[in-house]
């Protein structure tokens, strides 16, 4: 049981990191997009659309999401500095994936040792003579 509550942990911890990074980088491009040092242009709403603080930011998420996870489906495109923080967003994004291989696969913390460490004792000790 307590195996699956630190997994649970480290689970909800993971998922609550890449939204901090989403929102950081939401709150970013909204701040952007209002002051028009780079606006964050959606191709598929009206002119009226792109106006509303609300749906700036709504706009500003779903880029700063599609940005960091890789998608880049091309609907919403920065435009001005914007450009120069989605690069920064988008390394992160790369780089993010292999830092938590690197952290929990290559060199895991002591408890997943253990874990795996038991689990192999446990598996050697079922094994018919």
């Amino acid at each position: 049981m307590h195996r699956s509550r630190v997994l649970l942990y480290q689970i909800i911890s993971l998922f609550l990191f890449y939204l901090n990074i989403i929102l950081s980088f939401a709150l970013i491009y909204t701040t952007m997009d209002i002051t028009q040092i780079g606006p964050i242009v959606d191709h598929y709403a009206s002119s009226t659309h792109q106006e509303p603080w609300l749906d700036r930011f709504t706009r500003s998420f779903y880029f700063s999401a599609i940005t960091l996870l890789s998608v880049g489906y091309g609907d919403v495109t920065p435009m001005g500095w914007s450009k120069a923080i989605a690069v920064i967003q988008a390394l992160i994004g790369y780089i993010l994936p292999a830092a938590l291989v690197i952290k929990y696969i290559i060199f895991p913390s002591d408890s997943i040792k253990r874990w795996l460490q038991e689990k192999e004792q446990s598996k050697n000790t079922h094994l018919p003579s």
